[in-house]
């Protein structure tokens, strides 16, 4: 038991553990520069999951478990700034985590020789608990009925997210490869910070087939708890779109979680629109990308174009 027992405001980790294990979380997966974002903010404007302020931060929680006994006050920083930088609640969390931390430090040299864990390295490692009282006490500091983190890397971690979360959900967003190559080269162009984002195109190609890999992998075990979202039937009709992503969550349709009420394209240069209004074209591929790019990607990644339905830009 988590020395958090001793704190009346702070319940034990097993309580908070058994209690988790129910909850229904929402995981938004995809990958980089597909779009996940705009459906994360869609998400918190429906009542039963808007947090006291829009907040779009990704925790990227499971990469990170393999070092929770470096957590202290100041880090991680994200995972602050998901529960809103709520000090309280951080703290309480550090302090209900404590075995979680020593067994981690003890399976340290394990845990470097594996960037997936498996199923019976993440038992050991405690991680499910520590993931179900992150996510607990950010639920508390987010104000929200239900929690979505959207994390596209994620798609790495569907079975350990599944193992903590038997009942979550998640949402998986793609779209056509040469747009999202676009959109990855977009951004390095713009924010000099995006270093990650001025990829080659095997680099693409290699992470495009890692992410979907996975996914494709869990559609074929039978699993029910994914849904795919076609971006670009997201942004040409949201309305329709987002009826379904509510049927399959299990909410009610809000129409209203569609329009963002304070619209501000200059509010991030990174992603201009992703404080705009939904629009189903927000830039010309042929600006940022080749067709001798675009060539080699559709040919690598025709197989995968295929399963999702995309047509080739080129001949």
């Amino acid at each position: 038991m988590g020395s958090g027992d001793h704190e009346p405001m702070s319940p034990g980790l097993l309580r908070i553990s058994r209690a988790m294990k129910d909850d229904f979380p929402v995981f938004i997966v995809g990958e980089t520069r597909s779009g996940t974002s705009i459906l994360y903010r869609t998400l918190q404007k429906h009542t039963s999951f808007s947090p006291k302020t829009t907040d779009l931060t990704e925790t990227e929680i499971p990469a990170l478990l393999r070092r929770v006994f470096t957590f202290n006050r100041h880090y991680p920083e994200h995972l602050m700034r998901y529960m809103l930088y709520d000090r309280d609640r951080w703290l309480r969390f550090l302090r209900t985590i404590r075995p979680c931390k020593a067994m981690n430090l003890l399976l340290m040299p394990a845990n470097v020789l594996t960037r997936t864990p498996p199923a019976w390295l993440w038992y050991a490692n405690l991680h499910h608990l520590t993931l179900r009282s992150f996510f607990f006490y950010a639920q508390e500091a987010r104000g929200c009925r239900r929690l979505v983190e959207k994390t596209p890397t994620n798609t790495l971690h569907l079975s350990n997210l599944k193992r903590t979360f038997p009942k979550c959900r998640f949402l998986y967003v793609h779209r056509h490869p040469i747009d999202v190559y676009a959109s990855y080269l977009r951004r390095a162009e713009v924010d000099r910070e995006a270093r990650w984002a001025g990829i080659t195109v095997g680099e693409f190609c290699e992470r495009y087939e890692r992410s979907t890999s996975f996914v494709l992998a869990w559609l074929n075990a039978g699993n029910d708890d994914l849904m795919m979202i076609r971006y670009e039937d997201f942004t040409l009709d949201p309305s329709a779109c987002f009826r379904q992503v509510c049927r399959f969550l299990d909410e009610p349709f809000e129409k209203s979680a569609l329009v963002e009420t304070r619209p501000d394209l200059g509010r991030w240069l990174g992603d201009p629109h992703l404080w705009g209004p939904i629009v189903s074209t927000t830039k010309r591929w042929t600006d940022y990308v080749s067709y001798g790019q675009a060539r080699t990607i559709e040919t690598r990644l025709a197989a995968i174009m295929e399963r999702f339905g995309y047509e080739p830009y080129v001949s």
